[in-house]
């Protein structure tokens, strides 16, 4: 099983600005999502709906996307660093934030869990 080619798509869809696509048609109905401080959310619509809540109080002004990477001794997963360019409307300041997300793709092509790695508060 090679995830390459649903890493790839990911990432291009990512870089459309096609993030609710991504979760809409490459995520496993009981996909787990992991925050960087450990709290999971279990399920695609309640993942989907932590997306939309977390984008909602914010104004985007662009997002980068690098990789996919590969680690040969998890072949089921991939990596993508992302690059936030936001301001929270609760504080109209703008900042950038930095992701690393890993995910876990299964035998049917779906991914079935992400994992966020970033530094401080998000």
């Amino acid at each position: 099983m090679s995830v390459q080619p649903d890493a790839k798509k990911f990432v291009d869809l990512c870089r459309q600005g096609k993030n609710s696509d991504v979760m809409r048609t490459m995520y496993h109905p009981d996909i787990i999502s992991v925050e960087g401080d450990g709290k999971q959310t279990a399920g695609q619509a309640p993942v989907i709906k932590k997306s939309e809540d977390w984008v909602a109080d914010k104004t985007f002004h662009g997002e980068t996307v690098a990789g996919p990477f590969y680690n040969g001794a998890n072949p089921d997963q991939f990596a993508v660093y992302f690059t936030l360019d936001v301001t929270p409307k609760s504080t109209g300041k703008r900042i950038t934030l930095e992701e690393v997300a890993v995910y876990t793709v299964n035998k049917d092509d779906k991914i079935t869990r992400e994992q966020f790695y970033y530094e401080g508060a998000h």
